[in-house]
């Protein structure tokens, strides 16, 4: 819960110094970025043997996205990103026998949003969206590895805090998102998965943009 609320204290202190152009006609170029650190301690439970380990685990991932839309309406914007993701996943001592779990990935999407703003300066934005990814997956164990890739297809809702102060400048930082995502997996292993996910501030999601236009 702490590390919730001083996340989003430092979303609300960074948004204090911009402001963007909602207007119908209007256009956005910006990027997102994105960092979490999450540590974790797993217990396993042996019961035919009796024996019980604790794994702890440290995740580091961070994320960057360019991306550009335009105002098909007054505070409603169309577009298009592109973005890389890279996380790395350790356990000490090892989670069975795992060690580290690696990824990186390439991603386009395209959205729509919706911005509800009190004086045209502050509020949120929420709209849905659809996209692609292409990942590379590294898994580390005590005594080998295996590697694969994903192709994944996938849409959802995402929820942002945005604040203008200005004409051609603003930020934004994501609050929530809800997804769906299928993946097709090759390499030592073949399979699909389906994931949903309903995730709330747990990471720091910054956007920064430059709007022109009218």
């Amino acid at each position: 819960m702490f590390k919730k609320l001083l996340l989003v204290v430092l979303s609300v202190i960074a948004l204090q110094t911009v402001k963007a152009q909602t207007e119908k006609g209007n256009q956005l170029l910006g990027a997102t970025f994105g960092v979490s650190f999450t540590n974790s301690n797993t217990r396993s439970v042996d019961l035919d043997n009796n024996i019980s380990d604790n794994s702890k685990g440290k995740l580091t991932s961070y994320s960057i996205s360019p991306s550009y839309s335009y105002f098909i309406a007054d505070k409603l914007d169309i577009g298009a990103s592109v973005g890389y993701q890279y996380s790395n996943q350790k356990y000490d001592p090892s989670y069975g026998a795992q060690t580290q779990q690696q990824s990186k990935s390439f991603s386009a999407s395209v959205f729509l949003r919706k911005y509800f703003l009190f004086d045209n300066k502050i509020g949120i934005r929420t709209g849905p969206y659809v996209g692609y990814q292409k990942q590379k997956l590294r898994y580390v164990y005590t005594s080998n590895e295996s590697n694969y890739n994903s192709d994944s297809y996938g849409g959802g809702v995402n929820l942002d805090f945005v604040y203008f102060p200005s004409k051609n400048i603003g930020l934004a930082a994501g609050l929530a998102n809800l997804s769906y995502q299928h993946q097709k997996f090759t390499g030592n292993s073949q399979g699909n998965a389906n994931t949903f996910n309903l995730n709330f501030v747990n990471s720091f999601i910054l956007s920064a943009y430059y709007a022109f236009g009218k």
